[in-house]
C-alpha cells in the first residue's frame, strides 16, 4: 500500500460540526478543469475495524479505509469525506485494481459516530458519490487492569493452573503481584516457593506482568533488618500479616521495599514497577518510598470504607479514577510521579458463579454501556489471588470476565481493552 499524505487539521466533536475545510488542500492540486465526465460508482467501501479509540501513550492506530469503484475512478482523484465536520482526505490506488486505500489519522477527533463517504471531482468541482458509506465509531479507550496477588504463604499448583487457563482462555494479561515473603519464612518450603517463582516467571516470558505485593509478616519484616510489630492490625492475628504498611514510616517502607527488590534479583525475577500494599491499606508516607525506588504506579486505592477492624485510609469515591496523588495526601490530586489506580472493581474472593452477580453489575456501571461511544477516559482495576482460585472462584472469575465482552476492543464491540498496570500507567504518563 502506497504512503497516504494525511490531513493533520483537527475535526470538530459529533456534537458541533464545522464546515468543510475547502480551502485547505491534502493532497496534490487539481486544475479546476481536471475530473470526470460522469461518476465511478462506488462498489464497496470499508474499515478495518468497527470501533477505533482516541490515541493516548500506548495506542494510536489510524482507521484504514479501503474503498473499491467499478471503474478507474483516477482522473476523479477520489476522496474521503468524513461527517460531521466536513473532513476529507485523499485516497491512493492500491495494489489491487479499481481498490483505492486511505489511512485515518485519528489525533485531534471528537469522540463520536462519524459517515465515512466519498467523493470525485465530477466537472470541476467534488461530488458525494451514491449511498454506499462506512460508519467510524471514535471512543475516548476504557482500561480493564486484572491483578493477582500472592500473600505470602503457599499457593497450590490447581490453583495456579485455574489462575493461567483463566488468562489463556480470555485472553486477559495479567499483573501478577509477587510477594517475596515465600523466601523468608519457614511455612513456605524451598520447592514450594520455587514453584511459584517458576511459574510467575514463566508467566512474565509469556507477556504478563511481574508486580510487587508486600505484607507486613513479622518474618519479613525482622529478615529486612527492621522491628517487627503485631498491631494494629485488621484480623487479629498475631503474625503480621494484618499489620498495615501505614504503620510504617516512609524511611521504613523504603528498606522493606529495597529488601524485596533485593529478593527478586537474587532469585531471577524481573524488577517490579508496580506495587499493591497488603489490605489495600498505604498513605502518602508509602507512596513516597514507592516514588523513590522508580514504581510508576500503585494499585492499593480503594474507594472510603474499611477493612476488619480497621478504617482504610482512603476516602475515595466508588467510581475513582487513576490519578497522581500529592506528596503529602495520597487522598488527592498532586504531583508524585506515581500514579494510583483504585481498585473499583472489587476482589473476587470467595465468589461463585452465582453470587458475583451484584460486582458485575457494578463493575458495568462504571463505564460505557454496549455499542455506546465513550465521551470520557475510564478504567477499572480488579483484584484475584492466584493461591484461592480454586474451581468455583475460577467459575466466578469467567463469569465476571464474560460479561465485559460486548466492550472489548480486541473482540471489535466496544472501546475497553484489558491491559497490564504498568501499561496503565504508561496510558495515564504525564
Amino acid at each position: 500500500m502506497l504512503a497516504t499524505l494525511l490531513f493533520l487539521g483537527s475535526c470538530a466533536p459529533a456534537s458541533a460540526p464545522t464546515p468543510p475545510l475547502a480551502s485547505r488542500a491534502d493532497g496534490p492540486s487539481v486544475s479546476p478543469a481536471a475530473g470526470l465526465a460522469a461518476q465511478v460508482d462506488v462498489v464497496a467501501l470499508s474499515l478495518d475495524r468497527r470501533w477505533y479509540t482516541v490515541p493516548d501513550q500506548i495506542s494510536s492506530e489510524p482507521a484504514v479505509a479501503s474503498v473499491e469503484f467499478g471503474a478507474d475512478a483516477s482522473a476523479g482523484a477520489p476522496r474521503l469525506r468524513l461527517d460531521p465536520g466536513g473532513r476529507d482526505l485523499p485516497l491512493e490506488p492500491d495494489a489491487l485494481p479499481r481498490r483505492w486505500s486511505a489511512r485515518i489519522d485519528l489525533a485531534g477527533m471528537a469522540p463520536g459516530v462519524y459517515r465515512v463517504g466519498v467523493t470525485e471531482r465530477i466537472g470541476g468541482a467534488y461530488t458525494q458519490v451514491g449511498a454506499i458509506s462506512a460508519e467510524l465509531r471514535l471512543s475516548q479507550p476504557e482500561y480493564a487492569v486484572w491483578t493477582l496477588d500472592f500473600e505470602g504463604d503457599a499457593a497450590g499448583d490447581p490453583e495456579l493452573a485455574n489462575t493461567a487457563a483463566i488468562a489463556d482462555t480470555l485472553k486477559i494479561p495479567m499483573t501478577i503481584m509477587w510477594n517475596p515473603r515465600a523466601w523468608t519464612t519457614s511455612q513456605v518450603t524451598p520447592a514450594r516457593a520455587e514453584a511459584m517463582a517458576a511459574w510467575t516467571k514463566a508467566r512474565a516470558a509469556s507477556g504478563d506482568e511481574i508486580s510487587l505485593h508486600l505484607h507486613m509478616w513479622t518474618d519479613f519484616v525482622r529478615a529486612s533488618g527492621l522491628v517487627a510489630r503485631t498491631a494494629p492490625n485488621w484480623a487479629g492475628r498475631s503474625d503480621g500479616y494484618d499489620v498495615p504498611m501505614t504503620a510504617f514510616s516512609e524511611a521504613e517502607s523504603r528498606t522493606l521495599i529495597e529488601f524485596a527488590l533485593k529478593l527478586m534479583a537474587e532469585h531471577g525475577m524481573q524488577r517490579p514497577t508496580t506495587f499493591r500494599a497488603g489490605g489495600q491499606f498505604a498513605n502518602a508516607a508509602n507512596l513516597r518510598a514507592l516514588a523513590a525506588w522508580g514504581f510508576v504506579a500503585d494499585a492499593s486505592a480503594v474507594p472510603a470504607g474499611g477493612f476488619g477492624r480497621l478504617p482504610l485510609p482512603w476516602t475515595l469515591a466508588a467510581d475513582a479514577q487513576p490519578y497522581h496523588p500529592a506528596a503529602e495526601d495520597a487522598n488527592i490530586a498532586g504531583s508524585l510521579q506515581v500514579l494510583e489506580a483504585p481498585t473499583i472493581g472489587g476482589n473476587t474472593y470467595a465468589f461463585t458463579k452465582a453470587t458475583i452477580r451484584p460486582m458485575i453489575d457494578a463493575d458495568l456501571s462504571y463505564l460505557a454501556p454496549p455499542s455506546t461511544v465513550a465521551t470520557q477516559r475510564r478504567a477499572i482495576t480488579i483484584v484475584s489471588h492466584p493461591g484461592t482460585i480454586v474451581a468455583s472462584e475460577r467459575a466466578a472469575i469467567e463469569t465476571l470476565f464474560a460479561a465485559f465482552e460486548p466492550l472489548r476492543y480486541d473482540r471489535g464491540n466496544g472501546p475497553l481493552r484489558f491491559i497490564t498496570l504498568a501499561q496503565l500507567a504508561t496510558a495515564y504518563s504525564r
